[in-house]
């Protein structure tokens, strides 16, 4: 019950610190909002300084959506009326990705055995050489990518108390093993336990090459299992990937809760954390104690 609760507070304070939105319409008007939920037919907002009234406009009479960090969801017929397309290719994670996030560096991913023409399908169950998982981010056309666990638990990022709480070098917003190996050292050079980092303990006790992912790596996973878009869900193609998920004896993905990554906020007593459904914003902090959600991720 207390991480359910922290999960709703940290959830209902970030919508209402959120900050306000410009909404252009088709005919040139616009609009300072804040938006608070976005489907592939409607856009629900209230006016600039107030809460009430919600209001509601279809897509089809936006133009876009230009949020304060200075990305923008933009709208058209065709969008509006086609379903969201399943993801293809690492260049449909890419350009979700750089639109809300920035600039992708490249990956750099070390296949478990020796290369095989096989390509994998965002959704596909992967088995080999003793990992067993969910395809859930792609690269190299297919051949290439990460591997998600069938299941979750709910730990916190951290025990350690606030005042003892510093800085562990597991900053990397891309790459969750390099945090991994940062916390392996943080360990190993203030002589703790990994007992005191429950979610990556949870990750690493699943054996060799399992990893926390990265801020990231887990906002990807959730974007494409939904389609590969975080504005226009594809509800057929998330609802065929928990399917697969729950036919492998997994646990669907949850698109209410939050979930941990491995990436440390600025603030040493803080970590990243996402959810996996559409609602802004899609990445907060909270404290390293708080027990969300966690999915572990290998490489394949």
């Amino acid at each position: 019950m207390r991480s359910f609760l922290i999960i709703v507070a940290a959830l209902a304070f970030s919508i209402s610190a959120a900050a306000q939105d410009l909404l252009v319409k088709r005919n040139g008007e616009q609009m300072r909002v804040k938006v608070l939920k976005i489907t592939k037919k409607k856009v629900q907002f209230t006016r600039q300084g107030s809460e009430f009234p919600v209001y509601t406009l279809p897509t089809s009479e936006i133009d876009y959506i230009e949020y304060p960090m200075g990305d923008r969801d933009t709208f058209n017929k065709e969008a509006s009326s086609t379903p969201a397309p399943a993801p293809s290719s690492e260049a449909t994670q890419s350009r979700e990705l750089e639109k809300w996030h920035g600039a992708v560096p490249s990956t750099n991913l070390v296949p478990l055995s020796v290369q095989t023409a096989k390509k994998y399908t965002i959704g596909e169950i992967y088995d080999q050489d003793g990992v067993k998982g969910i395809v859930a981010v792609l690269y190299d056309g297919g051949e290439h990518g990460l591997v998600m666990s069938l299941d979750e638990a709910c730990l916190a990022w951290s025990t350690l108390p606030r005042k003892k709480v510093k800085k562990t070098g597991a900053n990397d917003r891309y790459d969750g093993m390099a945090n991994m190996k940062a916390i392996e050292k943080y360990i190993a050079d203030n002589n703790l336990s990994w007992n005191q980092f429950p979610a990556f303990k949870w990750c690493r006790d699943k054996g060799e090459g399992w990893f926390l992912p990265s801020i990231n790596e887990v906002w990807s996973a959730g974007t494409m299992s939904m389609g590969g878009s975080r504005a226009a869900i594809n509800r057929k193609f998330r609802r065929n990937y928990n399917h697969s998920l729950e036919s492998a004896k997994g646990v669907p993905l949850s698109n209410l809760m939050f979930y941990h990554s491995s990436t440390e906020d600025n603030d040493p007593k803080y970590a990243l954390y996402t959810h996996m459904n559409s609602e802004s914003p899609n990445t907060d902090s909270g404290y390293k104690a708080d027990e969300l959600f966690v999915r572990a991720f290998h490489k394949f």
